[in-house]
């Protein structure tokens, strides 16, 4: 009779924070009699979305952002499973998924995030997020298909709402969205649409707080601010978005800004299942971690990436609350949930997640960035560069290196794709 394992670990989501833990784990303790790593997620790739933006303007294809887990986990003891976690049993220790149920005795629920509309989920259906790789498809369709109809309209109001593009979030994915959807109508769209004059394409950014890419150095914000006056997005602070539609946006100040297209990267929340969950929870809606990114009280569950709720501490340069929802963070915070586990099984100790600031780099169009590395903060063609051989580094595989090494490349030299993807 075989005897049960000694422990079954369970990680909920293939994203960084949850592909992170399972790859650190199985090195830790992979080779370990009794133990099983089972990671489950309802995609079976790994999406790095800090470049969807680029799959919108054509400058990526979107395949090349993608990559099946299973190729990452081949040879290693990780059972991957594509399934949807339907619920999770904090009593029972089980969670259920659309393929049945998964029993364990340490759980990772890193699920990542969903669109947050703060309130204004009634009105959905006029914005478009940006999550996932479907998402990045359905916003460059739109932005092709808004050019195409506007060829044929004659009346000037409707013509202007075709061409006129709204960012909400003035965030480092709604900076980069918006110098990118600049760049892609300036220099892109005109030499297929010639008849349509470039200025009668307005973009505009729309943030409800007093400064873009809030924590950033305020030189940084001075400049990205001023790069993106000089592109021609139009920069509405101090501007909350009290509701929007088809037709267009509404602000909290009464200004209408009528648009078929309406893009909201204003800011996320967790997932449904995890907003379920009978645990304390931050304003935002994450869940409370200790130090070790367990649930106090709930022995056995972790959580990382966009669902935990953690203060910094000694982060630096004048950074305080908590972490914000990042891919870095949530590489590291996957990591630190592997370790802990893997002292678990050897009777050591947790240790408390250490994390060291590294940056932020934002890519502000054509040769054209911000950067901000240690206590270093500059723009220009070098934080540019910087940016793209971050990036790239950053990519799984070697074959998703190069393929958007080629897109880049083809696109910088040539041209970016305008045809309406499938």
């Amino acid at each position: 009779q075989e005897s049960p394992p000694a422990m079954r670990v369970v990680i909920l989501g293939a994203g960084f924070a949850g592909l992170s833990a399972a790859l650190e784990l199985e090195r830790s303790c992979g080779d370990t009699p009794g133990v099983e790593i089972t990671l489950v997620d309802q995609h079976n790739y790994h999406l790095f979305q800090p470049l969807l933006y680029q799959v919108v303007t054509g400058g990526i294809e979107p395949g090349h952002i993608s990559f099946p887990v299973r190729s990452l986990i081949r040879g290693k003891r990780i059972d991957f499973r594509e399934s949807r976690a339907t619920g999770i049993d904090l009593r029972g220790k089980t969670v259920a998924t659309d393929d049945g149920d998964l029993p364990w005795d340490r759980l990772v629920i890193a699920l990542g995030s969903t669109t947050n509309y703060f309130g204004l989920a009634g009105e959905e259906g006029g914005a478009l997020p940006l999550k996932t790789l479907g998402d990045s498809v359905a916003i460059h369709n739109r932005l092709v298909d808004s050019y195409e109809a506007a060829l044929l309209e004659g009346d000037g109001r409707r013509r202007r709402r075709l061409l006129s593009f709204v960012v909400v979030g003035g965030g480092a994915t709604g900076v980069e969205l918006a110098a990118s959807i600049q760049d892609f109508v300036r220099k892109v769209m005109p030499r297929d649409y010639p008849t349509i004059p470039a200025g009668e394409v307005r973009v505009f950014l729309l943030e409800a707080r007093g400064a873009i890419i809030a924590g950033m150095d305020p030189k940084l914000q001075d400049v990205a601010l001023k790069r993106l006056g000089s592109m021609g997005v139009e920069v509405m602070l101090d501007t909350p978005v009290a509701g929007f539609g088809p037709e267009g946006v509404q602000t909290a100040g009464g200004l209408s800004i009528p648009s078929h297209t309406v893009v909201w990267v204003a800011g996320v929340k967790p997932v449904s299942l995890v907003e379920g969950l009978p645990l304390d929870r931050a304003p935002d809606g994450r869940i409370l971690v200790d130090r070790n990114l367990e649930v106090p009280g709930q022995e056995g569950v972790y959580i990382a990436g966009d669902c935990a709720y953690l203060l910094q501490e000694g982060r630096g340069q004048g950074r305080t609350g908590p972490f914000p929802p990042t891919g870095q963070i949530a590489v590291r915070q996957g990591l630190a949930c592997a370790q802990n586990i893997a002292r678990d099984l050897r009777g050591e100790p947790r240790q408390p997640l250490r994390y060291r600031y590294r940056g932020e780099l934002i890519s502000m169009g054509r040769n054209a960035a911000v950067a901000q590395v240690g206590g270093w903060a500059f723009d220009g063609l070098a934080a540019w560069l910087l940016w793209r051989i971050y990036y790239l580094g950053k990519l799984t595989g070697f074959r998703n290196k190069l393929s958007v090494a080629l897109d880049w490349s083809f696109a910088y030299f040539y041209r970016r794709n305008t045809a309406r993807l499938g």
